[in-house]
């Protein structure tokens, strides 16, 4: 995450992205985070036991799916973009302006969030439990340690903080270095963003990190421990290193725009082969174990990288354009993201035990939850402190005059 700006001699960038460009990303990262409520809203209803707080009487094999392909990448894109808009902050604002902006939008919610949001949310888990009348972990025990305190959905947050913190680190470390390292650093990251085999080269490294996961394709149980897993900030940091290093050479964001059909194609492949393995529960003693653990961590990572491409550059070619009332939903994704998981839990175990089909409840949770926290967002949230905190000042339009 090197950074210093005299150091490349190849082609240098504009000194800004092309604004439509920075629109594209923006836009995409809101639809990350919006992805996020869409997850965790269809959990209850999956087949697979997941050890959510309720589990629904109509489960469907479709909400399998569905949440398999949000959660092979949605985190790793979100940490890719989080790199790239990282260095832009960093370049614009200085390391000390940098650090300042980071702990105001970002350390100050997840210490907030810490204090109101987790606590809430133990106790509906605990209501919830109780609801439906099935055993179940509680999220806080007496003389709770460090190590298993949870962070809920907030987890992101911290693991944000620590990458910034070692992206810092890491400039003030790379402009020690000769000009020459960056050189060639700058030739190798085009190579690779020019190669067509771009994430399979990147499968090797992000499949040590998966190796000695939860399950096949985790890295960590996101969440249920206040202390990060160097594992879980390695996978991650390796999306949000090539999200900084894009932005330094950020005029081959184009090249993402390339092969979308085929990476697509290519990404749902993947996907295939590893939840097939998955889905058929390997066990140690069988001959082709380590054979078939190789592959189903390689097709996640290359699932992980191929949709994270595609999807930026599905975005890029597509959805540049500014438009208002999208950059008002990518400004409230924020702080609807943040307090989303109490309601949805809420409404998961009041429903849970209806016998209606399961796409109608989960339609009927995805609408009470979007229209109270948009409500929430534009009436208690955007014109006022907590919106200046997580998305700085916004100005309310005035009123035309006839």
């Amino acid at each position: 995450m090197s950074d210093n700006s005299a150091a490349s001699t190849i082609a240098p960038p504009p000194s800004s992205p092309r604004e439509e460009r920075l629109h594209a990303l923006d836009n995409l990262r809101a639809i990350a985070m919006l992805l996020g409520i869409v997850l965790h809203a269809g959990i209850s209803f999956m087949t697979l036991n997941f050890g959510w707080v309720a589990r629904d009487a109509s489960r469907h094999w479709s909400f399998d799916l569905m949440i398999g392909l949000i959660h092979g990448f949605r985190m790793q894109l979100f940490f890719f973009l989080a790199g790239f808009f990282a260095r832009l902050l960093h370049e614009r604002l200085g390391a000390a302006g940098f650090a300042k902006q980071r702990l105001k939008r970002i350390g100050a919610p997840f210490l907030i969030g810490m204090v109101t949001l987790i606590p809430m949310i133990g106790v509906l888990w605990a209501w919830g439990l109780r609801q439906m009348k099935a055993p179940g972990q509680t999220l806080f025990k007496p003389e709770q340690k460090l190590d298993a305190l949870p962070t809920g959905h907030l987890w992101f947050l911290e693991y944000l903080l620590v990458l910034y913190a070692l992206a810092v680190v890491g400039v003030w470390l790379a402009r020690r270095l000769p000009a020459s390292c960056f050189t060639t650093g700058d030739r190798a990251f085009d190579w690779l963003m020019r190669s067509p085999l771009k994430a399979l080269l990147l499968v090797p490294p992000t499949v040590l990190c998966l190796w000695n996961g939860p399950m096949w394709g985790e890295v960590e149980q996101a969440g249920v421990s206040f202390i990060p897993k160097l594992r879980a900030v390695a996978y991650y940091g390796i999306f949000f290193a090539f999200g900084w290093w894009l932005h330094r050479r950020r005029h081959q964001l184009g090249e993402l725009a390339h092969h979308l059909k085929s990476g697509f194609a290519l990404a749902l492949l993947a996907m295939f082969i590893h939840g097939t393995i998955f889905a058929s529960q390997p066990r140690p003693a069988q001959s082709d174990y380590l054979a078939l653990k190789v592959a189903s961590l390689s097709c996640a990572a290359l699932y992980a990288w191929l949709m994270t491409f595609a999807v930026t550059g599905w975005f890029l070619r597509f959805a540049g354009q500014h438009q208002p009332w999208v950059r008002y939903l990518a400004d409230a994704s924020y702080w609807c993201y943040l307090v989303h998981l109490p309601l949805v839990l809420w409404l998961q175990v009041l429903v849970a035990k209806w016998s209606q089909p399961a796409w109608l409840k989960f339609t009927g949770i995805m609408l009470v939850t979007m229209t109270l926290l948009l409500a929430s967002y534009h009436g208690c949230v955007r014109y006022t402190g907590i919106g200046r905190l997580l998305n700085g000042p916004r100005e309310k339009p005035k009123a035309s005059v006839s």
